[in-house]
């Protein structure tokens, strides 16, 4: 059995974002379904989100800004990489290229404008959990706009060899998309185990910015995860996208609402470089001595105003690109 691990770090990098601080203030944060989010941060990117909500000009700008974009943006050659997310998009796009995008819609009864109780998904590179009270409209917004940012990234910088570049991409899609992303840095972790495993460090990451509920909604979603069998499509594309041999980078998000109706999700992401062949990489035990593990954590606010104007077209460049990749592999190779 693996010895729990106690990790310390010290800041590596810094990371992409506006003027925000890189520290976290833990203190209880009021928010809709998650726990302690850094009040400092929050308040911060909650101030910047209402300054662009309370002019219309800056709406306009941001709008047209984020349309061009959207529309102008390159994503990788098919060829170059996995694509993230192409049997996890939502049941909308996956009807429209011929797959299933959840396993099954979790909630087909339920209009996309209300509330939907708890759930996860795989998306790309990354494991997500939705508090209970989410609406069906916030999470698919989520889920694409992430994915799209992702195959950004992608064509920009090589995930693994530069898991800090790739991360500053992402995170400038995302602003570039409609979110309001803060400024974050990269901490080297160090286990005080000889052998650790992947879900401890992403807990002991998020206990400093979640609790209660959204800390459990985490934790039930990694445990989804590992109970998936090996050759189950979300199992598949999470292990293609979020490491390659020896080399990681992937992502753990918590979203919610907070008490204003706005999307709020709490960021962790990590990357790791190790000897060892990686295989199931949420339940490996990682040698201490011979992998360097770092990690980095916000929270980002989605401008819906903004977002409202660009949805249409990301789902339609989404739809575009997976079924131009879907055409060119057989099924048996994304099964």
């Amino acid at each position: 059995m693996t010895t729990p691990a106690v990790f310390t770090g010290e800041t590596s990098a810094s990371g992409r974002g506006s003027e925000a601080s890189n520290s976290h203030d833990d203190t209880p944060a009021a928010r809709k379904g998650n726990g302690s989010a850094g009040v400092g941060a929050l308040a911060e990117v909650e101030n910047r989100l209402q300054e662009e909500l309370s002019s219309d000009q800056i709406l306009g700008l941001r709008a047209s800004a984020a349309e061009q974009f959207v529309g102008e943006a390159a994503l990788p050659s098919l060829g170059d990489t996995w694509v993230p997310g192409y049997r996890t998009i939502t049941e909308g796009l996956a009807r429209e290229v011929g797959l299933a995008g959840y396993e099954d819609d979790p909630f087909p009864d339920l209009p996309p404008d209300q509330p939907q109780p708890p759930s996860g998904a795989v998306d790309g590179n990354i494991i997500a959990s939705f508090v209970d009270g989410v609406t069906g409209q916030h999470k698919q917004d989520v889920l694409d706009s992430c994915l799209f940012a992702q195959l950004v990234a992608n064509g920009r910088v090589r995930r693994f060899e530069d898991p800090v570049g790739w991360t500053n991409a992402y995170s400038a899609s995302l602003e570039r998309l409609a979110w309001v992303v803060p400024s974050y840095a990269f901490i080297n972790l160090n286990s005080s185990a000889s052998k650790f495993t992947i879900d401890q460090a992403v807990l002991h990451i998020l206990k400093s910015i979640l609790s209660g509920d959204a800390l459990q909604a985490v934790q039930d979603a990694i445990d989804a995860i590992k109970d998936l069998q090996t050759q189950d499509r979300r199992f598949a594309i999470f292990e293609r996208n979020s490491h390659s041999a020896g080399a990681g980078n992937f992502q753990v998000n918590e979203v919610g609402e907070t008490s204003g109706g706005n999307v709020q999700m709490s960021f962790s992401g990590y990357n790791f470089q190790s000897t060892d062949q990686v295989t199931n990489v949420l339940w490996f035990h990682f040698d201490s001595n011979s992998t360097r593990l770092s990690a980095t954590r916000t929270t980002m606010l989605l401008n819906e105003a903004v977002y409202g104007r660009v949805r249409d077209a990301v789902q339609n460049r989404l739809v575009a690109y997976a079924g131009d990749y879907i055409g060119g592999v057989s099924f048996g190779d994304i099964g």
